[in-house]
């Protein structure tokens, strides 16, 4: 019997049905159950998130994830159940085991689109690396502290055009590379506290044009050039402390012409070229305490006429002349202003004698009480004892009432960092040969021969200048004394007479 022959278009149709039948069977596999990521209910989940307000599908506005159970891979099908809530604004990830997460998972970050703020911490990730972020312009903040990582690779940070804010605190991060953040036009705060950096290579912040504020404190940063500050034009606030820093040369800061705020404090610096500041017009704020300075250069601060917070406390320093202060001097008498000479190696002597005049003239709660606290070595002769023991007693109640007759302003246009080892320091026992300075009256001063500096030849004190400054200082601090004299003793012992 012969076969029916079957017509090609039915075969055809056959085909088509066919075809049909194959993607409705890849489409049922493909389109599973979708995941709520803020209701997992699979106890041997790796990854558990809380959500605040609300758990329901894309009504998460702030949701926390804990990664557990030994880690996840960037495989994980978790990862696609994030598509349930694009809503989301702020996402945290804290990793609870070690080895728990070793990648950025960049997987979510397509999901969701509304991201502002995200963050991860206590993971494990080695290195950042190239276009990480690239093209995630909703994210305004991002903080990664606490995850090991050592190493930044270029473009790692690439058009995040909404960027403000960037973490990177407590890594082990040990270089900055040229182009790793890369147009990032909104920065502005860049925190890179405790790390192991100890190299920046020349225009690693160069495209950072409107960045405020760079926190590079509790590194290994030993040398400075002046290329690697390039492009920072409008920082106002650089934080240097506790960093490995020796010797300042000339123009380090030239690029930073909007700088304010330079912190310095707890290196090993010891050399500071005299055109070390000079580009700093703006800068109001020093701070070098804890270093090893044994002297300033003449002229330090000349390019920085417009600082007002200077801060030397516990260097090496052994003279400290009005002609180190002459630039800024007039700054320091205005309400808001403050220095700190304490813990150096000062001798009473005539090169101090600013210091009188600066208490009385100052509107500043905190330079007065810094005048009236600083210590210096005085090695007078035993006969003035009595003298100077009379002196001290009468100066300590004048500068009490100077202070009730004063109207003093408690606000401070700066943000003063308060470190733990200031909190913690003891107070140190005054030596018996330490006097406070203003408590000794300027004609008591001595006045040593000419000495040259050994890192300055040129430079001989007391001046010129200086010494008719001193005339005018005894003078003016004698006449003072006087008058003070005749207010406290004579004025009363006439009434007592029955003058009047």
């Amino acid at each position: 019997m012969r076969a029916q022959k079957i017509p090609a278009a039915l075969l055809l149709l056959f085909a088509i049905d066919s075809l049909h039948a194959n993607r409705r069977k890849q489409k049922e596999k493909i389109i599973q159950p979708l995941t709520n990521i803020c209701d997992i209910s699979d106890r041997d989940s790796k990854v558990h998130c809380y959500c605040e307000y609300s758990q329901e599908i894309n009504e998460a506005v702030k949701t926390e994830c804990w990664v557990f159970n030994g880690g996840i891979e960037t495989t994980d099908p978790l990862w696609a159940s994030f598509s349930s809530q694009s809503n989301i604004e702020t996402l945290a990830f804290n990793v609870r085991a070690d080895g728990g997460l070793s990648f950025v998972p960049t997987r979510v970050l397509r999901y969701v689109r509304k991201l502002k703020h995200f963050s991860i911490k206590f993971s494990s990730i080695p290195t950042i690396e190239s276009n990480t972020f690239v093209n995630i312009t909703s994210i305004h903040e991002m903080t990664m502290t606490k995850n090991q990582i050592a190493a930044l690779s270029k473009y790692a940070f690439y058009n995040l055009p909404n960027l403000t804010i960037l973490t990177l605190d407590e890594n082990k991060i040990k270089k900055l590379e040229t182009d790793t953040f890369y147009e990032l036009p909104s920065l502005q705060k860049l925190f890179l506290t405790s790390n192991n950096i100890s190299t920046i290579e020349d225009g690693a912040f160069r495209h950072l044009v409107n960045l405020l504020e760079l926190e590079l404190d509790r590194n290994n940063i030993s040398e400075l050039k002046k290329e690697c500050f390039d492009g920072l034009a409008n920082l106002k606030r650089l934080d240097l402390r506790r960093n490995k820093l020796a010797i300042l040369n000339s123009f380090t800061f030239t690029e930073l012409w909007n700088l304010q705020e330079l912190l310095l404090d707890y290196n090993e610096i010891y050399i500071l070229a005299q055109r070390t500041f000079d580009g700093l017009s703006q800068l109001k704020r020093l701070s070098m305490s804890h270093n090893k300075l044994v002297t300033l250069i003449g002229g330090l601060f000349e390019g920085v006429r417009g600082l007002s917070a200077l801060d030397l406390r516990y260097n090496k320093l052994k003279r400290f002349t009005y002609d180190n202060l002459k630039p800024i001097y007039d700054n320091l008498k205005l309400q808001k202003s403050y220095i700190y000479l304490e813990g150096n190696e000062f001798d009473c002597d005539c090169h101090l004698a600013w210091m009188h005049r600066l208490r009385h003239e100052a509107k500043s709660i905190k330079v007065r009480t810094s005048l009236e606290n600083f210590v210096c070595k005085f090695n007078a002769d035993p006969a003035l004892n009595a003298h100077f023991t009379y002196y001290e007693r009468m100066g300590t109640n004048n500068l009490e009432e100077v202070d009730r007759q004063q109207d003093d302003d408690a606000d401070d246009v700066f943000h003063e960092d308060v470190d733990d080892t200031y909190i913690d320091e003891p107070k140190r026992v005054r030596a018996e040969n330490e006097r406070a300075l203003l408590q000794i009256p300027v004609e008591l001063l001595p006045c040593p021969a000419d000495v040259k500096s050994v890192t300055d030849r040129t430079y001989t004190y007391p001046s010129q200048n200086e010494a008719k400054d001193y005339r005018n200082l005894i003078q003016t601090s004698a006449t003072y004394m006087i008058s003070i004299n005749i207010s406290v003793f004579v004025l009363p012992l006439l009434l007592l007479l029955g003058y009047e």
